[in-house]
């Protein structure tokens, strides 16, 4: 099961969570309005960071994700908004990096909406629907990921906490194309500002859990 710790922001703390924890990926937030946004100021030593970097868009330009891709050295791309599945694929070929492109899950979703999608996807995430394009701490019904009908991996986010390991457990079980996990504020001192140890024991809870 791969890891993302996303909203990350402060050299100390990501230096603790590169030391502690050791994700497969790290997301910086490039959403404007988001408490945990990133600033161009911190570009050079985040760029210099050896963790694999997705930057977090929301319906962000093509220019945009392209200057975000050099300066921070990013890795992967992921699409928070509303963006089509024909940007989706300008934005895989201009940068030729991982996408990951996110649905929002409210009370159901129309799984024929993402095919258009699949070939110009890594992965797709599921998050919590809210009107600020995620961090909102809670959960969906994953229910709904039963009858998710594709080959294509996906992300798991919205509101994942220590609690829910065996839950994931067992929806893995159910859906064994569900391949990663994407936490964000249930392990947050402050927005921007990770609680490691809590992510840390969350990993290793994680890693008993699934291999018992």
């Amino acid at each position: 099961m791969k890891l993302k710790v996303c909203g990350m922001r402060e050299s100390a703390n990501v230096k603790n969570l590169l030391g502690q924890v050791q994700p497969d990926w790290m997301g910086l937030i490039f959403y404007p309005a988001s408490p945990r946004f990133v600033d161009d100021i911190q570009a050079d030593w985040i760029r210099d960071t050896e963790i694999r970097k997705v930057g977090v868009f929301v319906d962000a330009s093509l220019s945009d994700i392209a200057d975000k891709v050099q300066k921070f050295g990013l890795s992967t791309v992921q699409l928070h908004g509303d963006e089509s599945a024909e940007e989706v694929n300008k934005i895989k070929e201009k940068t030729g990096l991982e996408v990951f492109k996110v649905f929002s899950i409210d009370q159901k979703i129309n799984w024929n909406k993402l095919e258009e999608y699949l070939p110009h996807v890594d992965y797709f995430l599921f998050d919590t629907f809210t009107n600020a394009y995620g961090g909102s701490g809670k959960t969906f019904n994953w229910e709904i990921l039963l009858d998710y009908p594709f080959d294509k991996p996906f992300l798991l986010s919205g509101g994942l906490t220590i609690g829910h390991v065996e839950a994931i457990k067992d929806l893995k079980s159910k859906v064994p194309q569900l391949e990663g996990l994407d936490i964000n504020s249930k392990f947050e001192i402050e927005p921007g500002l990770k609680d490691i140890d809590l992510v840390s024991e969350f990993k290793k809870s994680l890693t008993k859990t699934l291999f018992k």
